[in-house]
């Protein structure tokens, strides 16, 4: 099944790697260890920056929750119901620059059984604002 969003993009509902390969164990046969799988996938390139959501709260908590409280108006630590777009203006927030995501992954980690998720990311340079003297 294929579900078309605001980027005329897909979201996944089978268990298939970046490559578009299925996983070997997926979320429903291995609940508490299934491997990594996209959710949603828009213009992925291999050369995108890739961060886990259980590292961003790792680095700083108190800048994790403030930017959860300023996008959803919640401290919730689940991204499985979050738009993509809102995924895009949390990382925003939180890397105090302009992001474009490119994918969104779930994982599970086995020595809790808790969901993280991994998002690819390209990093948008603005440079209309820049301003050359001379030639270049």
């Amino acid at each position: 099944m294929i579900d078309i969003d605001f980027y005329d993009s897909f979201h996944s509902y089978t268990f298939v790697d970046l490559d578009g390969n299925l996983v070997e164990k997926d979320k429903y046969n291995y609940q508490y260890s299934y491997d990594p799988y996209v959710v949603w996938k828009n213009n992925y390139l291999p050369d995108s920056s890739m961060v886990y959501s259980d590292r961003l709260m790792q680095w700083d908590f108190r800048k994790f929750n403030k930017c959860c409280l300023q996008v959803w108006n919640n401290e919730a630590q689940y991204f499985h119901s979050r738009q993509p777009k809102d995924i895009e203006k949390f990382l925003s927030l939180y890397f105090g620059k302009e992001i474009k995501l490119t994918v969104i992954m779930e994982g599970c980690n086995v020595s809790n059984g808790y969901p993280y998720w991994i998002f690819g990311f390209k990093e948008i340079k603005n440079w209309s604002n820049k301003v050359f003297i001379g030639r270049r």
